[in-house]
């Protein structure tokens, strides 16, 4: 009995649905593919991948243990921390002012980008990549997530 009746009311609800009018198909416009160009936005610039990603599994020191060159952690162009970019100022200036809450001193550049203005949050340059690497871990350890840039000579 019980499953005649969640039968039956299961009918008349389809039947219900079939006689009332539906509602014309809302069909969407295809949206236009926005173009990226990634050469673009960081003009003058370049990635620089961390040591801790760049370097084997540290291995037993067979003798003394070797220092880092100078040479190798600085680089005449300079490194620069980028914190953000972003469209509108008042979110850069926004980070900016977070930054120097915890003691980091930070600009905003404005570029423009396939005609969309942006504003980056960038520390530095430095030309010690150390010190810039110690300060990205302060700055994560803040929830503060940065990108190593590196100037292009």
């Amino acid at each position: 009995l019980g499953i005649a009746m969640f039968t039956r009311s299961n009918d008349r609800l389809v039947e219900e649905q079939a006689a009332t009018p539906s509602q014309p198909a809302i069909t969407k416009e295809p949206e236009t593919k926005r173009k990226f160009d990634f050469y673009t936005l960081l003009p003058e610039l370049e990635i620089v991948i961390p040591q801790e990603e760049t370097q084997p599994p540290k291995q037993k020191p067979t003798s003394s243990p070797t220092t880092t060159s100078k040479q190798q952690t600085d680089y005449k162009g300079g490194y620069l921390l980028q914190a953000g970019s972003f469209q509108q100022f008042n979110e850069a200036d926004s980070l900016k002012a977070r930054l120097a809450l915890i003691g980091v001193e930070a600009n905003i550049q404005s570029v423009e980008v396939n005609k969309t203005k942006w504003h980056r949050v960038q520390i530095g340059p430095s030309n010690d990549r150390n010190a810039l690497e110690k300060l990205r871990k302060r700055l994560k350890s803040s929830q503060i997530d940065t990108i190593l840039l590196q100037a292009k000579k």
